[in-house]
């Protein structure tokens, strides 16, 4: 029964999986992508929307269009800061 093939192939088996499990975690994950840092995240959406929110009321006090230009590009500072929070969490692995 030493010479049987199932027991060869189970054999063989135990021994990629006791090689696998030996290799740290480290050595599979170099060389992906870097851990996001939350942070940067939430700055990036502010930034998006102030900067928006100031364009828009520099627009508004220089061609006299007060409250709407601002209306405008908050909304289009908020779906920008969106979009910049989809890209940088889309580029995460799940782990």
């Amino acid at each position: 029964m030493d010479n049987d093939p199932e027991s060869e192939k189970i054999a063989a088996m135990a021994a990629r999986i006791k090689e696998a499990g030996a290799k740290p975690v480290a050595e599979e994950v170099r060389g992906e992508a870097k851990p996001l840092k939350m942070s940067s995240v939430g700055f990036d959406f502010l930034g998006a929307v102030l900067v928006c929110a100031f364009l828009g009321w520099l627009a508004d006090r220089t061609l006299g269009t007060k409250p709407w230009g601002i209306i405008a590009m908050l909304l289009i500072g908020f779906a920008v800061g969106i979009t910049n929070v989809w890209k940088a969490l889309g580029n995460q692995k799940p782990e």
